[in-house]
């Protein structure tokens, strides 16, 4: 398996190319995920992926939002350029772009964005026969099923390991979006879910808190589990975080990977909301109830003495602490107060003095965010790749080295060699000059060594143009001087209309397409009202989940073929379903190039192209009653009155749709 590391900035770039990752990620300024970081400009990109290649760890543009037509141009001259510098792979969720890309550039490679929701193997098939050489499962995808897709497909397996969890099924959430016009496809989330909400029954409030704020993921227990499940690709999350966080979690997954010493405590350091395994084993306890980093529980407060200006704080811990440590401070559960103790000093044994301005008390529990000693040892780490040299150095010629690089022998020539009179040159002064590099180590070996003198210039000189050399060919070689084309979008579109979204047969059948989207997938309810539909000359179509394990898949081809339905395709697991969809809203067709794709009616979430509907604001695939009421499913208290109330009043309702496990909704 390969580690995947997040890089937001160039620092984030070394720690993660010298703690162990074998690839990179990272976004680009015009069209990036993650909106609330600058991504890179493309003579940055350069220099990224120049830097990556020197030493062979591979550099992926996540260029995964959703582009609307007058975007998709400019997004593919990116992806040209950005091919043409030497970038390896590109992370795509827009249908659109991905198309065009394949059709042109075929010769770029392409890898599924986790916002295209691929979770079973049907999905996989599709994006597989599209071109896709990679697919970045979705993180509710449990193990089984990646199983069932490594033995039935050829694309490799990428898999989130580490990291921040979206509470909300991947790329169906539209809360931001529809609240805020703020849409997560676009990379504008306004992370809504990491506020506080209120649990409710028939308006009674039941729990409150950080009811939608998920856990991280930390897998680093189920490496080998993950391996035998057919995972190709470790990704850890965090193109947001600081460089510190990046070298950490890489150094404990590589460490993990290679069955060295994990320093578990590093995990924790690095970025902790607590940690889940999700949905690996199937749908998990994700809910943390706290919305941002926590840390080591390191000790409690012990005294407090309240001063005119600063209040002396006295803690106690059995760790050794550091002054410019970060730490937070809590009554029960409840955040009080956060600080670097930058005057933080040792009074006795296991325990600390320091001062602030904030408001602590005896008896809280102290957590350390940032441990000042491990973060400045972490970025102070450094690597250079070893570079196999063959030196020839014979009297009254010029030096030469032959280099292997593995892929290529290459030789460089120096000056001549002077015959030395009393000092001659030795192995050890070849070996430590070739040591001097910032990137590279010369493992030298020598084919001749005569008594020979070259000046310390000269062979410093010489030193420089063999890594020089080095450098050259070890990122030149993946670049690429592909020409850009015009591209022309289609403008027709036909959009799916004069439609009604029914939940129960007995609703008033008022549109002349009835969409039928029930709580439970049952033949003979479903052929009973389709057949009342058509008595009244409706036409009727099966609204299909957007998420469906193996079994579920069963069902519904099932009842699609015993009841020769139409469907409304809203993952891409429904279109092997049927011929006779519709594109559903879950399909995220944002522009007329993804819609032309399919050639079929259009329903849209979110997309400048056609009328909006009313799609979940979030598909939740944890239970909220396990989560907050520590229900049962033998007792699940599910009905249609529960929701989530937000602290402006919003009111989210929660609904369920149950087949061999529940799928939960948040509407309006």
């Amino acid at each position: 398996m390969k580690i995947l590391s997040p890089v937001g900035n160039f620092d984030s770039l070394k720690m993660a190319v010298f703690n162990g990752a074998d690839e990179v990620y990272f976004g680009i300024n015009d069209f990036n995920a993650r909106n609330n970081i600058d991504g890179f400009s493309l003579n940055e990109i350069e220099q990224v992926v120049d830097f990556s290649h020197a030493f062979n760890v591979k550099a992926l543009l996540a260029i995964n939002i959703l582009f609307s037509d007058d975007e998709l141009q400019s997004a593919l001259d990116i992806v040209v350029d950005a091919f043409n510098l030497g970038v390896d792979a590109f992370i795509v969720q827009d249908l659109g772009l991905a198309s065009l890309i394949a059709k042109h550039y075929p010769q770029i490679e392409l890898h599924a964005s986790t916002q295209m929701g691929l979770h079973n193997l049907e999905g996989v098939k599709f994006a597989e026969s599209f071109g896709f050489k990679r697919v970045v499962l979705a993180r509710e995808t449990p193990m089984k099923e990646i199983k069932r897709i490594k033995e039935n497909s050829n694309v490799e397996i990428e898999y989130f390991v580490q990291g921040a969890l979206c509470v909300s099924f991947s790329g169906n959430c539209y809360l931001s979006g529809h609240l805020f016009g703020a849409s997560g496809n676009r990379g504008k989330c306004k992370q809504l879910c990491r506020l506080p909400y209120t649990f409710e029954k028939n308006g009674n409030p039941l729990k409150k808190g950080y009811l939608l704020s998920a856990k991280d993921f930390n897998m680093i227990n189920r490496l080998d589990d993950l391996k035998n499940a057919g995972v190709d690709v470790l990704k850890i999350e965090g193109r947001v975080r600081r460089p510190a966080y990046v070298g950490m979690v890489t150094k404990e997954y590589f460490n993990a990977l290679h069955k060295n010493k994990v320093d578990k405590e590093n995990i924790c350091l690095a970025f902790n909301r607590n940690f889940t395994e999700g949905y690996f084993n199937g749908n998990g306890q994700i809910i943390s109830n706290i919305q941002n980093h926590i840390g080591l529980e390191i000790g409690t407060v012990e005294k407090v003495t309240v001063g005119k200006n600063f209040n002396e704080v006295i803690i106690t811990s059995n760790r050794e602490l550091y002054p410019k440590s970060t730490f937070k401070f809590f009554a029960k559960n409840t955040e009080q107060a956060t600080l670097t103790a930058y005057d933080l000093k040792p009074v006795s044994k296991g325990k600390y003095k320091l001062t602030t301005t904030q408001k602590v008390a005896v008896g809280n529990t102290v957590r350390l965010i940032l441990d000042s000693k491990k973060e400045n040892e972490i970025l102070q780490t450094q690597k250079k790749r070893e570079i196999q040299i063959s030196i020839n150095a014979s009297k009254n010629l010029p030096i030469k080295a032959k280099i292997d690089l593995g892929f290529k022998i290459i030789e460089v020539v120096g000056p001549v060699c002077e015959i030395a009179n009393n000092q001659p040159l030795t192995e050890e002064t070849f070996i430590n000059n070739f040591s001097k590099h910032e990137l590279f180590f010369g493992k030298l070996t020598f084919k001749k060594l005569d008594k020979i003198f070259l000046t310390k210039q000269k062979l410093n000189d010489f030193r420089r143009l063999v890594f020089d050399d080095v450098y050259k060919e070890l990122t030149l070689r993946r670049k690429h001087s592909t020409k850009k084309q015009k591209i022309e979008i289609p403008k027709t579109l036909n959009p799916f209309d004069n439609f009604q979204i029914v939940e129960k047969p007995n609703e008033p059948l008022k549109a002349l397409n009835i969409i039928y989207s029930p709580s439970f997938y049952d033949l003979q309810d479903i052929q009973s009202f389709k057949s009342l539909c058509e008595k009244q000359n409706k036409s009727f179509f099966l609204d299909l989940p957007n998420f469906a394990l193996e079994e579920d898949i069963k069902v519904l081809k099932n009842i699609i073929a015993n009841c020769n339905l139409s469907v409304i395709a809203n993952n891409y697991y429904a279109l092997s379903s049927t011929d006779n969809f519709i594109v559903g809203a879950g399909l995220n067709v944002y522009n007329h190039q993804s819609a032309s794709i399919f050639d079929k009616p259009v329903i849209t979430a979110e997309s400048n192209i056609s009328a909006r509907i009313n799609f979940p604001y979030m598909t939740l695939r944890h239970c909220p009653f396990k989560n907050h009421l520590s229900a049962s499913c033998a007792k699940c208290p599910y009905k249609e009155d529960f929701q989530y109330r937000m602290e402006n009043g919003t009111i989210l309702k929660l609904k369920r749709k149950k087949m061999s496990s529940c799928t939960f909704y948040l509407t309006d």
